[in-house]
Order: structure tokens, then sequence, then C-alpha cells
């Protein structure tokens, strides 16, 4: 009796555990069906004197963008996010790709879909990760799109080997190209190349470098072609008491071309515009800085622009307040002054990225 005993509790546990060998894949990827899911929402507050704004001079307060980001490991080779964002007026999908995390040789990479695009340092972050809030105006007026650069590419990575404590980077997408052309449907293929290196100036100072190319057909029809070529530092310094000091810059230059419908003329036109900011984080929870812009505009002028920021985390990144001023300064025309004020907050993994 004790010998059968044996051996039925053998195939007892035989069977559970061939039962959990088989339930452990499915355990595992459980992920793909299931995703991470972060949401992400602010309110903004302010005031402006400029003439052309309908609430002139009259303090305000609206809903900002809010995005709801879900994020999985497809397999243990691919990753897929996709970020919806949108706010009073609708909401549209403003990311969703995938990207070939390892299974490659030669630390290559491969990312495909609609994303924000590698040029520069900022551009390729969300807004709401900016310290100052607002994007700067000199992005936003020398390159593609109105919301960012932001299109349907294909990329492949490639992590460069190098000596000591330098890591490189090489990346080149084949883009939709839409973004250079807006209100043309037809479809001419743009490209775009970066190059970024990573540098550790002792136990204390960190450097990144990095130049950016990408070019495109501005106009079908006359099969012009625009180029846009960028460069871009970050330093970091590493202080006592988890204190930093940010100092970053970017410069772009513009060789497209502009459009006088009055005249009737397309003509050549470069331009050229850059940007820089200090930013001091005192002990992650509160940090503050300056910020300074200047850019060629479309109207053959020259505006600067010239921003005070701070922020505080209340204990942790989930929750974020931030406030700036700035004085916009068109060559042509009156100084404008704003004060804008942002409550962040967010919910899930992703987080709003601590300043």
């Amino acid at each position: 009796m004790r010998f059968l005993k044996s051996i039925a509790s053998k195939a007892l546990l035989n069977a559970a555990l061939f039962s959990f060998i088989l339930i452990l894949p499915i355990t595992i990827y459980s992920g793909v069906t299931n995703p991470d899911i972060s949401a992400i929402g602010q309110v903004f507050g302010g005031m402006t004197d400029a003439v052309d704004s309908k609430d002139q001079g009259e303090p305000t307060l609206k809903i900002g963008e809010a995005e709801i980001v879900l994020d999985a490991y497809l397999n243990p080779f691919f990753k897929g996010i996709l970020t919806l964002s949108g706010g009073e007026e609708g909401v549209g999908v403003e990311e969703a790709y995938m990207s070939m995390v390892k299974g490659l040789p030669y630390g290559l990479g491969i990312k495909a879909g609609k994303y924000r695009l590698g040029f520069g340092k900022v551009n390729p972050s969300h807004p709401h990760s900016y310290p100052f809030i607002a994007p700067p105006r000199s992005s936003m007026s020398l390159l593609p799109g109105e919301d960012g650069f932001n299109e349907t590419a294909l990329q492949i990575s490639e992590f460069l080997p190098m000596p000591g404590d330098w890591a490189s980077t090489l990346n080149v997408d084949v883009l939709e190209g839409k973004q250079f052309h807006p209100g043309q449907e037809k479809t001419r293929l743009g490209y775009l190349g970066r190059w970024a290196n990573d540098f550790l100036l002792g136990d204390q100072t960190a450097l990144e470098t990095g130049i950016s190319a990408t070019t495109g057909i501005d106009d079908v029809e006359r099969d012009t072609r625009i180029s846009i070529f960028g460069a871009d530092f970050k330093t970091k310094f590493y202080m006592s008491g988890a204190s930093q000091l940010v100092i970053q810059g970017e410069g772009i230059l513009r060789q497209g071309h502009l459009s006088d419908t009055v005249a009737g003329t397309f003509n050549s036109k470069n331009r050229m515009g850059f940007h820089t900011f200090l930013d001091y984080r005192y002990h992650t929870q509160y940090n503050g800085g300056v910020f300074f812009e200047q850019w060629e505009n479309g109207l053959q002028s020259t505006d600067r622009a010239f921003r005070v920021f701070a922020g505080y985390a209340v204990l942790e990144e989930s929750t974020l307040l931030r406030i700036y001023y700035e004085r916009f300064l068109p060559e042509v025309g009156d100084a404008v002054n704003t004060v804008s004020i942002q409550a962040l907050f967010s919910m899930g993994p992703h987080k709003a990225h601590q300043f």
C-alpha cells in the first residue's frame, strides 16, 4: 500500500512540475496583452501682455496636453510603445513604434513607427519634461512640424566601440517626409542622421556632444530640397547632496526656401538660431535656471527671448510645480512679457521626468 502511495505521489509531483513548465512561458510573456499603462496630466495658469492674445492682460487657467502611455515587451527582442496625447480639441497618436532592444550583432538596433525624431537634445523629449515649460521658440521656428519634429520613420542605430569612458552612438533614419512639405499630399522620403558622444570627465562631470542633419523636399511641385544641420552639447556637474548643475545648448542652421505670395517668388533662404540654458537642481526637489535664445524668423528679422524658471517636486517626481517668466524680444514689434505656472502630475511607471 505504501508503495502504491509513493508511486501516486511521484506521479502527482511530476504532473504538477510539467504543468508549471507549460504555464511559465505564458506568465513570462503576459505583458504582451497587459502593457504598463501611465497617464500624465497638467494644468496651466498665466498672464501675457501680447497684443495678439485674446486674453491680453488677463489671468488665465486651462488644462494642458494630457498623455496616455502604453509600453510592453512584445517578446524578448522587441518592445512596443504607444503614446496618445490631446486636450480639449481632441486626441491623437503622438508616438507609436516598436524597437528591437537585443538580438542583432555588432550593437545594432532597429526602431520603426511614429516617434519624435532624434534631431538635437530637445526635440526627442516630450514637452512635459522641459524645465522651462514651453519648447524653445528657435527650435519651433527652424525645425519642421508644428508640435515638434515628429514623423513616421525607420531607424537603424549602431553603438560604436570606443576606448575608455567614451560612448558613441550613430543613428540613421528614413522619414516619411511630409513635415518638410505640409499641405502637399504627395510623399517624398526624407533622411536624418545623428552622431552622439558621451564622456566622463573625472568623477563629477559628464559631457555629451552631438551633431545632427536632416534633409527632405520642401516643395513637391518645384522639387526643391531643404537641409537642416544642428550641433548640441550638455554638461552635467555632480555636486554634494544629490545636487546637479546642467549647462546645455543647441545651434541650428536651416537651408531652405521662402515663398513670397505677393511677388510670386520662391527663393532660397538660410536661417540660423540657437538656445542655451543653465539649470541648477538642489537636492533633487528644487531647481532653477535661466534660458536665452536667438533665431532668424521667416520675415527676415532676428528675434530673441529670455526666460527665468524654477520648479519644485512634491516628495517625488509624480507631482511637479513649475513657473517661468519670459521676455520675448522680436526685432519688429513690441516686447512681450509672459508668466506661466504649471502643475504636472503622473500616474504609473512612466513618470514626468524629474526636471
